[in-house]
């Protein structure tokens, strides 16, 4: 190596926690933003959502509300992929062995976290719901449907907390499981089975973020953006919170997890 390359070279000096983080960071988004992954799924994501929209914003007379609670239904899919994204980010390294060779270097168990925290949250929310939204965006002006930017926005940013629900919640399944099957099974079956149990229930869980409940006409997402009164905030608020949990315990389980 020239002189010039070595003179070209820093030391990352990180100690405690954060030994480690950046090297980790680096290598996590950049399998997302420097591959193809970011605009392979922004492209199978911005195809399913607005593929699913155009046919009833370019129909005959389309109902503004209904589009808007479609969005919040179709957006759906990406948390059910995000889990599947998901279900091999611990699983998957610590069966191979990956994980205890990373964690054998100079690398804290939180970095190792956080790296698969962060970048798979960020890179799922702007290819599976912002890049697929703006496009949304789009076709909603070139249809003439009036819709509010911010409204938009904070439906999407709903949209966005309810992915992180299913993506956070089979990242702690991952510390407290060896195998995938539970781990992507039991994410997908109360994605599905949260419906069955009740309007008094699922008012408070996140499937009533995205779809109408019995005796309303709208979702959280799809009240959001059409501007009208919300049904509840409650399942905002549960969701958010369950995301915080489900992070802590995973973090503190993976501390005390020997590979």
């Amino acid at each position: 190596m020239s002189r010039e390359g070595v003179a070209g070279l820093q030391r990352v000096t990180e100690n405690g926690w954060r030994s480690g983080v950046s090297n980790l960071m680096g290598a996590a988004f950049g399998s997302w933003w420097r591959t193809r992954t970011w605009l392979i799924q922004s492209l199978i994501w911005t195809a399913v959502i607005n593929g699913a929209l155009a046919a009833v914003i370019w129909g005959e007379a389309p109902d503004d509300l209904s589009v808007f609670s479609l969005f919040g239904v179709m957006t759906m899919f990406s948390a059910i992929a995000v889990t599947i994204v998901m279900q091999e980010a611990i699983v998957g390294e610590k069966r191979s062995g990956t994980a205890a060779w990373v964690l054998s270097k100079p690398v804290s168990r939180t970095a190792f976290m956080l790296s698969k925290l962060v970048p798979n949250a960020v890179g799922a929310i702007a290819t599976m719901i912002a890049i697929p939204s703006m496009v949304l965006l789009l076709q909603f002006a070139l249809a003439g449907i009036e819709v509010s930017i911010a409204g938009f926005a904070l439906g999407a940013a709903v949209a966005a907390l309810n992915l992180l629900f299913y993506l956070t919640l089979t990242l702690m399944l991952g510390t407290l499981f060896d195998s995938a099957g539970p781990v992507i099974a039991i994410p997908l079956a109360f994605a599905f089975g949260q419906q069955l149990l009740g309007s008094a229930v699922t008012t408070y869980l996140p499937w009533s973020l995205l779809v109408p409940l019995e005796g309303s006409d709208m979702s959280v997402i799809g009240a959001i953006i059409a501007g009208e009164p919300v049904p509840s905030y409650s399942a905002i608020v549960v969701t958010g919170v369950a995301c915080v949990i489900f992070t802590i315990v995973a973090f503190g389980k993976w501390a005390r997890t020997e590979l």
